[in-house]
């Protein structure tokens, strides 16, 4: 459902993109040879609002679905709405760093509001680790609002951050349908399904982009997929471990924290623009195009099949496979971030 009415908006909004010459500008940072469409994050979240409306509306009623009240739903739908409506504007308006830091902190405020805390931990070695109310409620702003500025910042190259989001999602619904989270599995689906009616338009060459409103929005979504759980029969205990959570998000988080590390290190803003995710890195050494996004998605399905053997085999086992990936992915990462530039 979520794929067949993004299928049909995208177009819609497409001509209405160049009737009024919504266009992504070029500039020295952006990698894309002429003016482009923006909006498409409109089709990704209507389409996905849509969908997961529909699709929670037909399990209501199935034993074992937690109860959720209509003030949590409320709740978490008004955050993503936020979210979606700041990345609107700031496609038109270009906003303050601080003034968008803010009103996400307010979208992730209404996440922890809704009872969908990041409260209980599952660490291996160690077991279960449950935060006490209070600092759960800060941790589960600090996740929501890290998440959605890493997807925000991998979103550089044609098809990089809707296929990204994509296979997260997958793996996500994939896990969450295999612990009996089917909340969590239909929202994760329901993305799924939005991307994939997107990325026909956006990969390359791509004829829209998601901008901001995309974005932030689906950095939103996968942040808080893993929250709603059904552990314990209610909200807030995550339906997907922490491990595997990290796992498959680790491309966007490493990313926005070596972008972090590199600013503070220059002595520049952390909200301050560069030409140097790992993206620009591989552009620069002649790996574009959909080469790019096969290397990126081959990492994510990679990824994506680690996360999933957490549920497949003995938590130890599986912790140090995981941390192994992760290790050698990082050294790539960092040898591409630390590399020279070639000569232009």
């Amino acid at each position: 459902m979520a794929f067949l009415i993004n299928v049909l908006l995208t177009p819609v909004i497409l001509r209405l993109a160049h009737r009024f010459e919504w266009y992504d500008h070029i500039n020295d940072r952006k990698i894309h040879t002429e003016s482009t469409p923006r909006l498409g994050g409109v089709g990704i979240f209507l389409s996905f609002v849509a969908a997961a409306i529909v699709g929670v509306t037909l399990i209501i009623g199935t034993p074992g679905i937690a109860p959720w009240s209509m003030r949590s739903v409320a709740l978490i739908l008004a955050g993503l709405a936020l979210l979606h409506g700041l990345g609107l504007y700031d496609d038109f308006v270009n906003l303050r760093a601080p003034f968008k830091f803010i009103v996400q902190l307010g979208a992730g405020t209404m996440v922890a509001l809704s009872g969908a805390l990041l409260r209980i931990i599952d660490l291996p070695w160690i077991g279960s680790l449950e935060l006490p109310m209070w600092l759960a409620f800060g941790v589960t702003i600090l996740w929501v609002v890290s998440i959605s500025n890493a997807v925000n910042l991998i979103d550089g190259a044609d098809g990089l951050a809707g296929g990204v989001a994509l296979i997260a999602a997958l793996f996500m619904g994939v896990i969450a349908l295999g612990q009996g989270s089917l909340v969590s599995a239909i929202l994760a689906f329901a993305v799924v399904g939005s991307l994939a009616g997107f990325l026909i338009f956006n990969l390359p060459p791509a004829r829209i982009f998601m901008g901001d409103s995309g974005s932030l929005s689906l950095g939103y979504i996968l942040a808080v997929l893993p929250l709603l759980g059904l552990q314990r029969g209610e909200p807030g205990f995550m339906a997907i471990a922490p491990l595997p959570v990290l796992t498959l998000l680790y491309i966007p988080i490493v990313d926005t924290l070596l972008a972090i590390i590199r600013r503070l290190a220059r002595g520049l803003p952390v909200h301050s623009a560069d030409r140097e995710h790992i993206h620009h890195r591989l552009i620069d050494r002649g790996v574009d195009g959909r080469r790019l996004l096969s290397v990126i998605y081959g990492m994510m399905v990679v990824f994506g099949f680690v996360a999933t053997a957490w549920y497949e085999i003995p938590h130890e086992p599986a912790a140090l496979l995981t941390v192994a990936v992760w290790v050698a992915i990082l050294i790539v990462i960092i040898v591409l971030d630390n590399h020279d530039r070639p000569a232009a």
